[in-house]
């Protein structure tokens, strides 16, 4: 910077001599004229000179501040870079630590490791010279010595461990029950039904007596005709303005019953009439069969039923079990399997579908042999149905194996609408031939003395003979009583077997 500032003097130095010097040479010629402008030339030599070297000086001051603030950004970003740096040495030497921390637990990993598989092969050589030296002392085997310990100890500790395994049981069964009940409980409360049992005849209200004469015909011919066409009883007895239609078939019931009502309304009694109105229909029955069962769908929802299934569906309508409707039995079952379907997680609407289907086989069992899951199977097979709804047709009694949970579920809820009070009638020889079957089969079983089938049939009270039976020993019977019931007899529900083991002792003092 000092050397711009010489150079721009020496400039103006030589710029004022060269002007001194033209000057001088033109002084002479023109001394006089030219004096005054000489003077006003190197006064404004002078004020360039110092303007020149203001600005050289300006420039100079400026330079300086730009390098002092260049020096100063230098000296941040250095001080920066050391600080980083003595960060990354400080996590150099913590990460160095803590490798050597980590080969040090590892080491001593290794010789914890050593030293446990020392501590286990000794304890294998100490096991084998204890049992070298049990067999040695007994004579015996060690598979003989195990066996004698084991049952030792089991004779040792057989009260507690009888304590141990009944309060787990009953932990467990109180569980079950609680939870199969809430369950059964709400499935059962979301379906509200009348309980109706289908009764064998059907009354017909009349306008006055004077219409069963003509129902009789002359020598009979009108009632002979409607029992032939119809295949029902006609009873007309005594009872004031009414007659009766008896048949434990429902669709023959509800043919007579609708024929009948048309030939009072129509008046004109007489066998030819009565073979072309019932004929009518008969035609007429099977809309209404496919009518019902259309309207069984559409109330609960279910689609993708085939058209051929629908009618059979409807045939339902006309079938019983023990006096219950097959179809509101089937209607029953559906809701229920659903509700519980939906409490454990599985596919409410294939429970839905299966329990109105699961008695399909019904609606043409007196047609075809066989029984009635085979005949539903048969069907559902043949109108393309899916697996699982065809292993709930077929398998709700046990007949195949059971593939998925929704075929137990109907098998539960078919139980629950059976046995719900009032559902069915049973017959009065059927029910005392399973209860003598309850208690014969209890009585086949050795130290069994007495064998009473209680509660209509749902508990089996056993007694043992306290002599020949210890504790350990009636539990095993009771299950062995209870799964021979469960694989031999048929039963709506749950068996109790109540196995009772006492012991008395009577002395006398004389």
């Amino acid at each position: 910077m000092q050397n711009i500032v010489i150079g721009v003097v020496f400039g103006a130095i030589v710029s004022g001599v060269l002007v001194y010097f033209l000057l001088a040479f033109f002084s002479k010629k023109q001394e006089s004229n030219d004096q005054e402008r000489l003077n006003k030339l190197l006064q404004s030599g002078q004020e360039e000179v110092k303007t020149l070297i203001t600005e050289a000086k300006n420039q100079a001051a400026e330079e300086r501040k730009r390098i002092e603030e260049e020096k100063m950004e230098i000296r941040e970003k250095t001080k920066k870079a050391e600080e980083i740096e003595a960060k990354i040495i400080q996590k150099e030497e913590r990460i160095e630590q803590k490798l050597e921390e980590i080969d040090k637990k590892q080491t001593g990993l290794r010789e914890k490791e050593d030293e446990l598989e020392k501590t286990r092969a000794g304890m294998e050589q100490i096991k084998k010279e204890l049992q070298w030296k049990l067999s040695e002392i007994a004579k015996l085997s060690v598979e003989e010595a195990k066996e004698l310990l084991l049952k030792r100890t089991e004779e040792l500790y057989e009260k507690d461990i009888l304590a141990v395994i009944e309060k787990k049981k009953v932990e467990l069964r109180v569980k079950e029950k609680e939870l199969s009940r809430e369950i059964l409980i709400k499935s059962i409360q979301q379906y509200s039904g009348d309980v109706t049992a289908e009764m064998t005849q059907t009354l017909i209200h009349l306008e006055n007596d004077d219409i069963k004469g003509k129902l009789i015909g002359k020598e009979g011919r009108n009632i002979i005709a409607f029992e032939r066409a119809t295949g029902v009883s006609l009873i007309i007895d005594d009872s004031p303005d009414t007659v009766f239609i008896s048949s434990f078939d429902l669709f023959r019931r509800y043919i007579a019953k609708k024929s009948l009502e048309q030939l009072i309304e129509d008046k004109r009694i007489q066998p030819a009439r009565i073979e072309e109105i019932v004929e009518q229909n008969q035609q007429d029955a099977e809309k209404v069969i496919y009518d019902l069962g259309e309207k069984a769908l559409n109330e609960m929802g279910i689609t993708g039923i085939p058209d051929e299934i629908i009618p059979l569906i409807g045939k339902l309508r006309f079938r019983t079990s023990y006096g219950q409707n097959i179809l509101i039995h089937s209607k029953e079952v559906a809701y229920i399997a659903e509700a519980i379907a939906k409490q454990i997680g599985a596919d409410s609407q294939l429970a839905l579908k299966g329990g109105l289907l699961h008695d399909l086989g019904k609606a043409l069992d007196h047609d075809i042999e066989g029984t009635h899951p085979e005949i539903g199977g048969k069907i559902a097979r043949k109108y393309g149905l899916s697996e699982n709804l065809i292993n709930i047709i077929e398998g709700h009694h046990d007949a195949v194996p059971q593939i998925c949970i929704e075929t137990k579920i109907i098998q539960i809820a078919d139980a629950i609408s059976a046995v719900r009070p009032g559902a069915r009638r049973m017959n009065a020889e059927e029910y005392i031939k399973r209860i003598q079957e309850m208690e014969n089969v209890a009585m086949s079983f050795s130290g069994v003395s007495k064998a009473y089938a209680l509660s209509a049939g749902r508990e089996v009270r056993v007694f043992v003979d306290a002599a020949t039976v210890s504790d350990y020993e009636a539990e095993q019977l009771a299950q062995q009583i209870a799964g021979s019931i469960e694989a031999n007899l048929s039963y709506p529900g749950e068996v109790k077997v109540n196995l009772i083991r006492e012991k008395r002792v009577i002395e006398y003092a004389r």
